[in-house]
């Protein structure tokens, strides 16, 4: 995959009406109509803060899906971004029409307007494949001639061909996508090695094929298998996990059971795989052979001690680290540890080894703040969704529309 875009650094933002398509999708309090938490929100107001000041910006995003409780309007949002900002914003329940298009006209350098959530156009959630028709839509046609420029800065929605992603006839990355670019070229293109991916958390079959992907192109040296992943490899090379990990990998086994057994055997001696498990055992942790789990009719939670140490002393060697899921269910106190280790692991690598550590955001992402260790390593990926498409050699729309539509 190509990376090649126009950056918002490229060009004078001063005096300038932008439209920034951001993501600031939010954990909402349904009862009390307010947003729990906004990581999101505060990293847009730094943005806001240090590149936009004296630019007019109109902030397109969207907040949750339709038919979902939490799909709401972003006047909340709005209250958020004025909390943090410090100053007046501006929202108007429309998006693209005489009350959308007014406000943008009215827009002095210094202000910001939210326009309402964009996916309560119709038009938006289509999956555009051909670009021009997304152009073509009632939406970017009304909003494109009123701006100087287009920042597309939802990374977190890359993967989707969305009107308000893939649509627009020029447009530029912003803040947050130039530095998840900048950060996955070099992974991409030139990494320096020895690299080693962590794969826990859900997503297995996703999270294989990534890895598959990278040592076919011989950019991977180690691939530190846990939580669902190992076991997907696991069943597939014959051994019993227990009917509660089967029937969540079940699917997955079946379609590409060939395709597992046929990558582990390419390149087993650079698959690491868990030597020991971890169940709850009335709230403390039991500790059980893989032969073992079988007889056990629970889910396992968590790596073992020796799985921790090796995983340790495999990272230890690596000038690369991309962590993609937790080791182990870190939501539940019993099941923490080996993520906190390997977090405090990632962040020796960075200041004893220099080492390149990245976090594809999600739960891994969260499991490093909740350590308080999210600024101790290279980079946290604000999308692991997306992150891992990347990784799988996928050409994402957005980051196609970015390169084929250069302002």
């Amino acid at each position: 995959m190509k990376i090649d875009y126009t950056s918002y650094k490229d060009v004078k933002l001063k005096g300038k009406k932008i439209l920034m398509r951001v993501d600031i999708n939010s954990n909402i309090d349904l009862e009390k109509m307010e947003i729990r938490d906004s990581p999101r929100i505060r990293t847009l107001v730094s943005a806001l803060n240090e590149h936009f000041n004296k630019s007019a910006v109109i902030i397109l995003a969207h907040q949750s899906r339709p038919g979902r409780e939490d799909f709401t309007d972003l006047d909340i949002h709005t209250r958020e971004i004025e909390k943090y900002l410090g100053r007046p914003v501006k929202f108007v329940k429309d998006i693209f029409g005489y009350q959308a298009t007014q406000a943008i006209k009215d827009l002095n350098p210094g202000e910001v307007l939210v326009l309402n959530n964009v996916r309560k156009f119709e038009g938006e959630m289509k999956n555009y494949e051909d670009f021009s028709e997304a152009e073509n839509t009632e939406m970017v046609k009304s909003l494109f001639p009123l701006v100087d420029y287009v920042i597309v800065d939802a990374f977190g929605a890359a993967h989707r061909a969305h009107a308000s992603i893939v649509g627009w006839p020029k447009m530029m990355a912003g803040p947050i996508t130039d530095k998840e670019l900048g950060v996955l070229k070099k992974i991409i293109q030139d990494p320096e090695k020895p690299m080693a991916m962590l794969i826990g958390g859900a997503k297995a079959i996703d999270k294989f094929k990534a890895m598959r992907f990278n040592f076919d192109n011989e950019k991977l040296d180690y691939a530190l298998c846990s939580g669902l992943t190992a076991i997907l490899i696991f069943e597939a090379l014959g051994k019993n996990m227990g009917e509660p990990n089967h029937k969540i990998i079940a699917e997955d086994l079946e379609v590409n059971k060939d395709m597992i057994i046929g990558t582990y055997e390419k390149y087993k001696d650079k698959i690491i795989l868990p030597e020991d498990l971890i169940i709850d055992d009335n709230g403390n942790r039991k500790t059980i052979g893989i032969d073992e789990a079988g007889t056990y009719n629970t889910t396992t939670g968590d790596i073992g001690e020796k799985t921790i140490d090796k995983f340790n002393e495999v990272l230890m060697k690596c000038k690369t680290i991309i962590a993609n899921g937790p080791p182990g269910i870190f939501e539940k106190e019993v099941f923490r540890k080996a993520t906190n280790e390997i977090v405090n692991t990632m962040v020796n690598a960075t200041k004893k080894n220099k080492a390149l550590t990245i976090i594809g955001g999600g739960e891994m992402g969260a499991a490093a703040s909740m350590a308080g260790k999210a600024d101790e390593v290279s980079f946290i990926s604000t999308a692991g969704g997306a992150m891992l498409e990347i990784l799988s050699g996928k050409d994402l729309p957005m980051i196609r529309a970015l390169r084929e539509k250069k302002a």
